[in-house]
């Protein structure tokens, strides 16, 4: 089994204008993605407003995306759900499916006890058969997953092998990633964080800018693997206000706003999302011209 690494992109979902999965569109995107570089592909995440979709949905979703993708790159699709059987259902149909890992976000709304998320995990990657990515998002979760949960979880589960950290804590993944970096893959999946978790060490990022900036997310990596830390520093510089606006304008949304404005459409969210006001737009049309991102 591959190794996972570099920029993983959080792919979004494209939808009709009348709200069915466009699947046509979402293959188109799956070949530019790996066209311009990116190193995996995370089909039904955060960004792929999973929450919006049926299990059955989901399983398509993830069928598609790793049908499509062919071995072109690892595809890690989000497993988690708020029933432990659905992540289950989901884990075991990914990894029948050909997937090279499965991203669990533990159960959310009503916040499991510590031990629970640590049951929850092992029944992912029981089903699973392949490694596991545990997936913290304590924003939504209620609960944030630090080094003290992963090494107690790593004493009864050798199936989490990688952890996507969204805490938006530097000092959190700096932690995770130089007291347990030689037991667990570390990822950043806090956007505005990346440069300097790059620089820490880290074994990539999950993140949803792929679907409008992949060359520049792929560059960014690149410039600090090699210690071209000027560059990368100019870079992430010129592209940190978009990410900040993705962070803080909700994600889903306003990564398909961003793809829309540089030229690649992948249609409106799912209800109850809504597109982005246009004087979100405006804000977000002129962040990316100052980026480069659009002409």
């Amino acid at each position: 089994m591959a190794q996972l690494g570099g920029v993983i992109g959080a792919l979004s979902t494209p939808f009709t204008e009348n709200g069915e999965l466009d699947l046509a569109r979402l293959r188109d995107h799956v070949d530019f993605l790996i066209d311009n570089g990116v190193h995996g592909l995370v089909p039904g995440g955060s960004t792929g407003e999973f929450a919006a979709l049926t299990l059955d949905e989901r399983k398509r979703l993830h069928e598609v995306v790793l049908e499509h993708t062919n071995g072109r790159v690892p595809v890690v699709p989000q497993t988690g759900a708020t029933r432990t059987a659905d992540a289950v259902e989901l884990s075991r149909h990914a990894g029948e499916h050909g997937a090279s890992a499965v991203l669990a976000v533990q159960p959310f709304y009503e916040p499991p006890t510590r031990d629970e998320v640590m049951d929850y995990f092992e029944a992912v990657g029981r089903a699973a058969g392949v490694p596991v990515v545990a997936y913290n998002l304590p924003a939504v979760t209620g609960m944030n997953l630090d080094r003290t949960f992963y090494n107690d979880l790593l004493a009864r589960t050798d199936a989490v092998r990688y952890v996507k950290d969204t805490s938006g804590s530097l000092e959190q993944a700096f932690d995770l990633i130089f007291n347990l970096g030689d037991r667990l893959s570390v990822f950043v999946g806090w956007d505005t964080l990346v440069l300097p978790a790059f620089a820490a060490g880290s074994d990539g990022t999950i993140l949803g800018a792929v679907n409008f900036a992949p060359k520049e997310c792929v560059r960014l990596w690149e410039l600090a693997r090699e210690g071209r830390q000027a560059e990368a520093h100019e870079l992430f510089r010129r592209l940190w206000n978009v990410l900040d606006f993705l962070g803080k304008e909700g994600y889903a949304a306003s990564a398909k706003a961003a793809a829309e404005l540089v030229g690649v459409p992948l249609g409106p969210p799912r209800e109850p999302y809504r597109r982005l006001p246009e004087h979100k737009i405006k804000v977000l049309t002129e962040l990316l011209e100052r980026a480069g991102l659009r002409g």
